[in-house]
């Protein structure tokens, strides 16, 4: 029996509100630069250092976040193929249910994400190449697993999409345990 597919939207609010943020700080960047040599409190190079950094990160961010802005796919959606992520830039993509070793919920500071545990870690992002696999890497190096998915960018908070992925994730394991047991004769 095939269960039903379940879309979460990308949360166009959230994703707005990051933008703005991103284009604050490039803002707070140049501001940095053009009031570097004009103050006498921290070396100017410093200064202009800092302001160069944050122009460079977070205007890369505050284009990538204006692109998610305008993309109409859906954030998440998990069917009977497995989890298909499209929530942030380091997005797996397609996660297979087969591939799933199981999930758990991180914090750092104040952000939670959940952690998508995968049998062959460094198989999975074989085949994936640029900024997205090295994205994946770190995430492989601080947590264990190269999956993460955060709620920031969808309609939905961490604690439900937690428990969405959960029960499905065992209900499509009890499912592929079935099709795979032998027939037992009476």
């Amino acid at each position: 029996m095939e269960q039903e597919r379940m879309e979460i939207k990308l949360s166009k609010g959230k994703t707005l509100l990051t933008f703005l943020g991103a284009v604050a700080f490039v803002v707070l960047g140049i501001w940095m630069i053009n009031q570097a040599d004009g103050q006498h409190r921290y070396p100017p190079m410093i200064l202009k250092a800092i302001g160069y950094v944050s122009i460079i990160f977070f205007g890369a961010a505050a284009v990538f976040i204006f692109y998610k802005l305008l993309d109409v796919k859906p954030g998440l959606i998990l069917d009977d193929e497995g989890i298909h992520d499209n929530s942030n830039a380091s997005s797996a993509q397609l996660i297979k249910w087969e591939q799933v070793k199981g999930i758990r919920i991180k914090q750092v500071m104040s952000t939670k994400f959940i952690l998508i545990d995968i049998h062959d870690p460094q198989g999975f992002v074989a085949n994936i190449g640029g900024l997205k696999k090295r994205l994946m890497m770190g995430n492989y190096k601080m947590y264990g697993t190269p999956v993460s998915i955060t709620s920031t960018s969808l309609k939905c908070n961490t604690n439900y999409l937690f428990k969405v992925i959960s029960e499905r994730m065992m209900s499509e394991h009890k499912r592929n345990e079935s099709k795979q047991a032998p027939l037992q004769s009476p």
